[in-house]
């Protein structure tokens, strides 16, 4: 029995030691009926003092084998507590020429990455460090479907 147990110990061990340091990651799931043109997903949060300033930053999609388009275009504005604030326009490929999906994928689900530049939050005296990050996409139609969740990483 413990031949078999410390193998396992082991094994999440090393798992764990290969992730990367994540200060906040989250992801708001979109209904059923898809993604609204005026619905803005919004993340917000604060940093402790002992958290870098300049955080790596991504945002995860997940979206079904029925989204129609092989593109998405984002809308991304992040504000920090300094006053900073940033906006990307993002034209995202999800699939390529030929309709393979890209990123990883099990049954009718995908996830992918899209790294965004670092973001800086600035430790100041007597100021709380916040973040707060801003999605809305970017497609003419009113509703897109086949989006099933959209999030953000910072590590």
């Amino acid at each position: 029995m413990i031949r078999k147990v410390i193998p396992f110990f082991i094994i999440i061990l090393l798992l764990a030691s290969c992730q990367n340091d994540n200060y906040y990651q989250k992801s708001e799931t979109i209904a059923q009926k898809g993604w609204a043109l005026n619905q803005i997903i919004s993340f917000k949060d604060s940093l402790s003092s002992d958290q870098p300033e300049n955080l790596h930053f991504e945002i995860n999609l997940r979206h079904t084998n029925i989204y129609p388009y092989q593109n998405i275009w984002l809308f991304v504005q992040t504000k920090c507590s300094d006053g900073s604030v940033r906006k990307d326009s993002i034209n995202w490929t999800l699939s390529e020429s030929n309709g393979r999906w890209l990123g990883s994928g099990w049954g009718s689900f995908y996830d992918v990455s899209y790294p965004l530049k670092d973001i800086k939050v600035r430790k100041t005296k007597n100021q709380k460090r916040w973040f707060s990050i801003e999605i809305q996409h970017g497609l003419r139609d009113e509703n897109i479907e086949g989006i099933d969740a959209v999030g953000v990483r910072l590590y």
